[in-house]
């Protein structure tokens, strides 16, 4: 028995087993892109930049040596944050923290995320802190959460955040909000 090859010629046509259970398709919406404007440098390839990178983050070539000329271009993501549960939030947009962070004026207005993260013991504030990016940097903000936001940064010690005032992570930096933790990974040079 021969094993019969569809013919290259003859156009693909799909076809439903099951008469009336077609999904239904929505219209193709054109793609915007809503990534945030940044000041930023491009490799000799062509990749967007941090202008203070000493390696291009895509293809790792030197930029030292570059004559380097800032331009406007979409933030590429900072990294990620990963959760102490080995869920992992690509930092691709700001993030408000907490077992209830919908409710929050930045979540409902849709210029931030809402990471919510399950809290047993109830130590952790419904919206009990922003990670905020700002330019280049990542920054992690209490909003003034009843047990505190503790920051560690690499080779530093523990420390509570005072409410409001912003702290710019490093690759490495554990934040713990209640009895939970997230850690914020780049390959980034401790931007």
């Amino acid at each position: 028995m021969s094993v019969r090859e569809p013919d290259p010629d003859t156009a693909f046509e799909a076809v439903l087993l099951v008469p009336g259970h077609a999904p239904s398709v929505e219209p193709a919406t054109e793609l915007v892109d809503d990534r945030v404007l940044v000041e930023g440098v491009s490799c000799k390839n062509e990749h967007f930049n941090d202008p203070s990178a000493r390696y291009c983050q895509l293809c790792g070539i030197g930029m030292v040596q570059l004559t380097l000329v800032t331009r406007l271009g979409p933030r590429p993501p900072l990294g990620v944050l990963l959760c102490d549960d080995g869920a992992t939030y690509r930092l691709d947009a700001d993030y408000v923290v907490g077992r209830n962070p919908e409710r929050h004026p930045f979540v409902a207005a849709g210029s931030a995320r809402a990471l919510r993260l399950l809290d047993p013991d109830g130590s952790m504030s419904r919206q009990h802190c922003r990670i905020a990016l700002v330019g280049w940097a990542v920054h992690v903000l209490d909003l003034a959460s009843a047990n505190g936001t503790w920051i560690e940064l690499p080779g530093s010690e523990r420390f509570r955040a005072v409410p409001g005032e912003p702290v710019v992570l490093r690759p490495g930096s554990r934040i713990t909000v209640g009895e939970r933790w997230l850690r914020y990974e780049s390959h980034r040079e401790g931007k």
